[in-house]
């Protein structure tokens, strides 16, 4: 395809389709919001055998993560990757055994270490699917537009697959029962098939680039030396300077989330001290406002960039963070109102942190390929997977250790002073602290879409043979800005990739190629 040619537009089918993967997300829901309780109840397993597993399993899912974006990147290197490609190809593997492993969580009578294979086997292999998911917003197109709709369709999928999973098992536990196991195995194998079906869907709505220099390692490595080159790959992203601030934003944003779904209940109930069912109906107003909040990020990121919309989110999320400091301290009247406007108001503000980072993430691969001269975005999905995993483990343990050391009693109906304070200092203080480092690392991040585009037309004028030489003086500037590389040692000058790599002949480290199909 020539440099010029025109860019194919997605189709509402290529949008749609791609938010059936988060709108598949029923099988988690059930995971998240029942399997622990089935487990205690049903199965009898002791709840601290079961919060061991799903401790386990997250943080074994969190280290397979980089390897399957490890091997997707390279798997146009295999005949089976040639022929799906090799990002479908994990999908064509991992769905049915995500699905098929799913079901085995809920059959009752086994034992316990039984469980724990089945568990470990389902958070070992779904990655599969999920790490592969993030990089189609990157594979599909290099439109910023256009990527800025797949980040909202996203947040939608999600948003409505929990809705519709909530009110669907509503349903079922009404009509059969939510004292009986038969109805929980029902339910799941209902939402089994139901996220089978959506993500079917999203296989052949989805597609990605074909094979092309970019898109292929042509290195031979060994068993042992690939898990060398895992390790190296994964550590080698941080020394690219617009990851390693994105990466700032985006783990600022992950934990001020984090921190407020953790311990929301305790600041509900004895620090506001209300009842949860005072609240409830904030979760489905707050659905509704946030689409419209969403609407308007995904027009306003359009419109502007990512670390813009980053910003006006963060401040948003600052102003409900004081607003629920002062009605914690002043108590006014209305209390559970005053409550329910201001959660309201913080589905802005995490909306659009979200919306941006997800945006954001999108041109990282681009970045990536001026350093590298090849597309990773299996690799970045990956390492965003577990930094996530760890940051929001450590996150969880400290909030526990502070909360042990105020005194913290479990079963009661009422905290300490001490311990109300910390509640209320997490809860405000805390988000605040994070969503300022975030603004502060936004201005410093320089990706703005003007910056991108000048990227992008580099990259084609390497592809297509360009001299490096010949860079203009404002596509070097920028490019190191954004690399945080002096040019020179850009497009695959660099052992970012392979850490055995040392220095080659320019002519033999140039990597000369044709631009890929933008469908």
């Amino acid at each position: 395809m020539d440099a010029k040619a025109e860019h194919k537009k997605l189709s509402w089918f290529n949008k749609i389709g791609f938010s059936c993967f988060q709108l598949a997300q029923f099988a988690e829901y059930m995971i998240n919001t029942w399997l622990m309780f089935y487990y205690t109840t049903f199965i009898g397993m002791p709840l601290v055998t079961v919060t061991f597993l799903f401790t386990l399993s997250k943080i074994v899912g969190g280290i397979i993560n980089p390897i399957y974006g490890y091997m997707s990147d390279r798997l146009y290197q295999t005949r089976f990757g040639k022929k799906f490609g090799r990002r479908k190809a994990m999908l064509v593997i991992g769905i049915p055994i995500k699905t098929l492993l799913f079901i085995t969580l809920w059959i009752p009578g086994m034992s316990t270490p039984v469980y724990y294979i089945f568990f470990l086997a389902y958070f070992i292999l779904s990655p599969m699917v999920s790490t592969m998911q993030l990089t189609f917003m990157s594979e599909m197109t290099e439109d910023s537009g256009e990527r800025a709709q797949l980040v909202a369709g996203n947040q939608i999928g999600a948003a409505f697959s929990g809705i519709l999973a909530a009110f669907g098992s509503v349903y079922f536990f009404k009509f059969l029962g939510d004292k009986l196991w038969s109805t929980y195995f029902t339910l799941a194998i209902v939402y089994d098939i139901i996220s089978f079906v959506l993500l079917i869907v999203f296989y052949f709505s989805v597609y990605e680039r074909p094979v092309d220099e970019s898109t292929v390692f042509k290195e031979k490595l060994s068993i042992g030396q690939n898990l060398v080159q895992v390790f190296w790959n994964f550590m080698s992203t941080i020394k690219v300077r617009s990851y390693r601030l994105y990466l700032g934003m985006y783990l600022c944003e992950q934990m001020f989330r984090s921190l407020l779904g953790t311990i929301n209940t305790y600041f509900i109930i004895f620090v506001l001290l209300l009842q949860s069912s005072d609240v409830a109906v904030s979760t489905s107003v707050g659905f509704i406002f946030g689409i419209g909040f969403l609407l308007f990020y995904m027009w306003l990121t359009k419109k502007t960039d990512g670390p813009f919309t980053y910003r006006i989110g963060s401040w948003g999320t600052i102003a409900v963070m004081l607003g629920m400091l002062a009605i914690a301290i002043f108590r006014p009247d209305h209390l559970a109102v005053w409550f329910i406007v201001l959660t309201i108001c913080l589905n802005f503000g995490k909306t659009g942190v979200v919306n941006s980072t997800q945006f954001i993430f999108t041109n990282i691969p681009d970045v990536d390929e001026i350093v590298t001269g090849k597309r990773r975005e299996g690799q970045y999905s990956g390492v965003n997977s577990t930094l996530d995993v760890i940051f929001s483990s450590i996150e969880t343990i400290l909030i526990g250790t502070v909360l042990a050391a105020t005194g913290f009693a479990e079963k009661s109906a009422t905290q300490s002073a001490t311990t109300v304070n910390a509640l209320l200092i997490i809860y405000t203080i805390v988000p605040i602290v994070f969503c300022l480092l975030g603004i502060f690392l936004s201005y410093r991040f320089k990706l703005s879409v003007p910056n991108h585009k000048i990227l992008l037309d580099e990259v084609v004028r390497l592809r297509n043979g360009g001299n490096m030489d010949d860079v203009d003086p404002k596509t070097k500037t920028i490019v190191e800005e954004l690399t945080g590389l002096p040019y020179e040692k850009c497009w695959g000058h660099n052992n970012i990739i392979n850490l055995g790599k040392g220095k080659r002949a320019k002519k033999q480290d140039t990597i000369n190629h044709t631009p890929h199909p933008q469908a």
